[in-house]
């Protein structure tokens, strides 16, 4: 959904308030797709400042489904959302944008509600997902959730710098 806020540049405390649906159903990103499990409309609040600036306070609630980042079981995962920005309609030459470029949702007067939130959702994601503090993983041999019980593969670890020295001791006991 895209809102014009050409109404709001030259009145001071103008406000107005906007409940947008999110249509997006699916969150995509370069490292997988999550599907959106639950959502709630997004609140966004603008006043106008006066001098072509705009005062925007949003609130934002999404569930993502997730997977475990040791056992790759799926986990939902909140985000809330809630931010305040002050926006600079009349910068024409780009100044006010940095290095990542995060005014995206922007285009001129036009505020894109769809690019504001997916923006915000990706800022927001975690680093490191588990479905509980004490997720044990999956095996790296078998590949079996470790979660639901012990798979019985040999789980020791050989330093790669004597490799060589236990191959000689295993040609020893095949002798």
């Amino acid at each position: 959904m895209v809102i014009d806020l050409s109404e709001l540049l030259s009145l001071r405390d103008k406000v107005k308030s906007v409940e947008i649906p999110l249509e997006m159903d699916e969150f995509s990103t370069k490292l997988g797709s999550y599907k959106i499990i639950d959502k709630r409309p997004m609140t966004v609040k603008f006043t106008g400042l006066g001098k072509k600036k705009v005062n925007m306070e949003a609130e934002l609630f999404v569930v993502l489904l997730m997977p475990c980042d040791r056992c790759l079981e799926d986990v939902k995962q909140e985000i809330h959302i809630s931010t305040s920005k002050e926006i600079n309609l009349g910068d024409t030459d780009g100044a006010q944008k940095d290095v990542l470029d995060e005014m995206t949702y922007l285009d001129g007067m036009s505020f894109d509600a769809e690019k504001f939130a997916y923006g915000e959702i990706l800022m927001n994601l975690p680093m490191k997902i588990l479905c509980s503090e004490n997720c044990r993983g999956i095996c790296n041999r078998c590949g079996m959730n470790l979660n639901h019980g012990d798979c019985g593969c040999d789980t020791t670890e050989i330093d790669p710098r004597m490799a060589k020295a236990m191959e000689v001791f295993k040609s020893f006991k095949e002798v």
